[in-house]
């Protein structure tokens, strides 16, 4: 085979399939730096080799053993820019058609490859609230590495998209467990490769689910006027679609309540409820972590959550007694914790003012989650703290200690990093 035109997709070949070496041993056999070779490789079809560059790869071709060059000749076979030399056969080697049957044979071993990613993304947010992000997130961090390892080893457009389809999602959910673990740098840089790969797909509603994480980000690091924005930008992309639910009420809703917009908070809450009952999403408690429609019951947390911020009391109070039975009932510990905190801050700070039981409900959150808190729980915990810590009732003093001692685990799972 004569090479008329050195790319990085024939020094890839040449190093890769032909020699067996790695960049380093590669860079050196030739005398050229490492780096070079990445970019070369790196840029495959759209840089060209030339002068001594061309010359040494010309030079390495010639002297590859025959096994070496049958290598180097199946892994290039279809390449547009490469002719075979002079011979007298009139047909292509054997080993250019096992290689293209060994290409069509690996689309189907990669669709098998994809379902297992795609399982194990379903496990994930199946287990994560009863194991939560800490223990969790490695695998994620694993399968996404070796999603990356493969994008850089597939051509065929079909395998790309899916691909980058698993990985959109997989950035997703660890830009969502590192809001939960108060990792607000990673979550944001998370985030954004997710947004970036959803934007390549043309995923429109995986890019609202970002935004809606992307604005959880931002309320749990005070920033409500960035998570309004991100909310927005969200439901623009949603297009009154199933994520407009979560959009409405965990993002638009809530951040609302922190700057005392009582009528954007209720008009969000509405809105929410309008969506959920036209795709019908059902009332049993969704997962937190999800990229399916919210539920009656999720959204009614949330509700309860930011009418809690304008000081609607009541109404907090009425959404988390009707969300209750439904919170109890599923395996999700956090959302125990953090409806009784939202009832317990009512309690404590609202015309009701019964602070005895609000010091109940705190006690019965914060054990509710003790052994797995999230970025959420502890926030949130604190400022309960803050609520009931000035009041002179007796029963004040039995919350402020027990927040003390689940503090010391809770700081490892979900406290700011220092």
């Amino acid at each position: 085979m004569i090479v008329t035109k050195w790319t990085g997709v024939e020094v890839r070949a040449l190093r890769t399939a032909a020699l067996r070496l790695t960049q380093l041993e590669f860079a050196d056999t030739l005398g050229f730096t490492v780096a070079a070779v990445r970019k070369w490789e790196g840029r495959r079809e759209t840089i060209e080799l030339a002068g001594r560059y061309a010359a040494a790869m010309d030079t390495t071709l010639h002297r590859l053993t025959d096994s070496e060059r049958a290598r180097f000749e199946a892994e290039l076979t279809g390449a547009v820019n490469t002719v075979p030399a002079i011979t007298t056969e009139s047909f292509e080697p054997s080993s250019a058609i096992a290689a293209r049957v060994r290409n069509v044979a690996e689309l189907d071993a990669d669709r098998d490859i994809f379902d297992i990613f795609s399982l194990t993304l379903d496990d994930v947010i199946e287990r994560y609230e009863s194991e939560g992000p800490l223990r969790l997130a490695p695998a994620v961090v694993e399968a996404r590495q070796q999603i990356e390892v493969m994008l850089g080893q597939r051509r065929h457009p079909a395998q790309l998209k899916d691909l980058y389809a698993v990985a959109a999602r997989l950035s997703g959910v660890l830009g969502y467990m590192a809001v939960n673990r108060g990792r607000f740098g990673h979550a944001r840089m998370y985030c954004r490769e997710a947004f970036a790969l959803a934007d390549l797909l043309e995923d429109s509603q995986l890019q609202a689910w970002v935004k809606g994480t992307e604005s959880l980000c931002a309320y749990y690091q005070h920033d409500y006027a960035t998570a309004v924005r991100a909310a927005y930008q969200g439901l623009d992309l949603a297009q009154d679609g199933p994520q407009s639910i979560r959009l409405y009420s965990n993002g638009l809703a809530r951040a609302l309540g922190k700057v005392g917009d009582r009528d954007g908070v209720a008009a969000a809450i509405d809105a929410a409820a309008a969506t959920a009952a036209r795709f019908d999403t059902g009332v049993a408690l969704t997962p937190a972590l999800d990229f399916a429609p919210y539920s009656e019951a999720r959204l009614m947390a949330n509700a309860a959550t930011a009418f809690l911020s304008v000081g609607d009391h009541a109404r907090t109070l009425d959404y988390g007694s009707r969300v209750e039975e439904w919170v109890n009932e599923s395996d999700s510990v956090w959302s125990r914790s953090l409806v009784r905190i939202d009832m317990a801050a009512a309690l404590a700070a609202g015309e009701h003012h019964d602070v005895d039981q609000a010091v109940s409900l705190g006690v019965e959150a914060l054990a509710a989650s003790s052994d797995r808190p999230i970025r959420s729980v502890w926030q949130r915990a604190h400022e309960l703290g803050d609520i009931i810590g000035p009041l002179s009732a007796r029963s004040s003093g039995d919350y402020l200690d027990s927040l003390r001692e689940w503090n010391a685990t809770a700081q490892e799972f979900a406290a700011p990093s220092s």
